[in-house]
Order: structure tokens, then sequence, then C-alpha cells
């Protein structure tokens, strides 16, 4: 299933029929308290709440597309393999643990870390972004991301 962060409404693709969007878009979730870096607790708790109201919905629906992986090349989460210490490829495959630890990072650096001590991308859409992925992860239980490089235009 590909995940699509960018577009507005946050939409998922299965690999047959149609596509599925969550009444979520990341700019949504910066306007609403993630814009500031770094992000606060707050910011974070509230963001958490506000995309399980958007997903909860979608999930039997989500559920009747088989996959254990989601698929990603927007360019907004593009970080998220550097931010793990991984080197740099055309394609990542990480999986649920991978993607928990970099959230836990942005957790730590919203309870006072130095973003730059986490190595954190001092990138309030990348947080909006990690955050959705993490969230969907947890509740379609996908095992794994494939992440892809954006792209070309």
């Amino acid at each position: 299933m590909h995940l699509y962060l960018d577009e507005d409404p946050i939409r998922l693709q299965p690999t047959h029929g149609p596509g599925i969007g969550l009444p979520l878009t990341l700019a949504s979730l910066l306007e609403d308290g993630l814009r500031r870096f770094p992000p606060s607790e707050a910011a974070l708790e509230q963001a958490i709440a506000r995309t399980e109201d958007a997903l909860m919905p979608q999930i039997p629906a989500l559920r009747a597309h088989p996959h254990l992986r989601l698929d990603c090349s927007d360019a907004v989460l593009q970080p998220l393999a550097g931010l793990l210490g991984l080197p740099e490829q055309p394609e990542q495959l990480l999986d649920i643990e991978q993607v928990e630890r970099a959230f836990n990072q942005v957790a730590q650096v919203a309870a006072g870390l130095p973003a730059r001590a986490a190595g954190l991308p001092e990138h309030p859409g990348f947080v909006a972004a990690l955050l959705v992925l993490r969230e969907l992860m947890h509740h379609l239980g996908s095992g794994q991301l494939r992440l892809l490089q954006p792209p070309h235009r």
C-alpha cells in the first residue's frame, strides 16, 4: 500500500482499488501546533490524538486490503533513514521498531533534549510526517516501511 503524505488529504493507495483518503493533512497538523520546532509535548499529544481520530474510522476499509508494508516516496520523509544512521540508498526497508525509535527521538526533543544532540532534522513537516507514519504502522499492523527516493520532477 502506498502512502502519500504530501497530498491533501493524506491518502493510502492499495495495489488494487480506489485510494483511501484520511480527513487529515500535514498542513493541518502544523497549523494545530506542530509548526513550532521543537514541538512541545502537548503539541505532540494533540497531534497523535488528531491523527488517531482521523485514522480510526478508516481502519476497516484499510484492513480490507491485505498489506504488510507501507511504501512512501514523499520528500518530507526522506530524512528518516539518515536519522536512523542508515546509508543513503534509493530504497530503504525499515521496520516498525526503527520508526518507533525515530519517533522516540522526537519525543525526547519535545521533552527538552537538544535537537542536534538527537540528530533530529529541524523541520516541522518531517515531525508531522513521522508522527502520521508511526500511527498508521501501529494501527494498521504494518510491520515495514519501504522508503523510496522521490520521483524526479
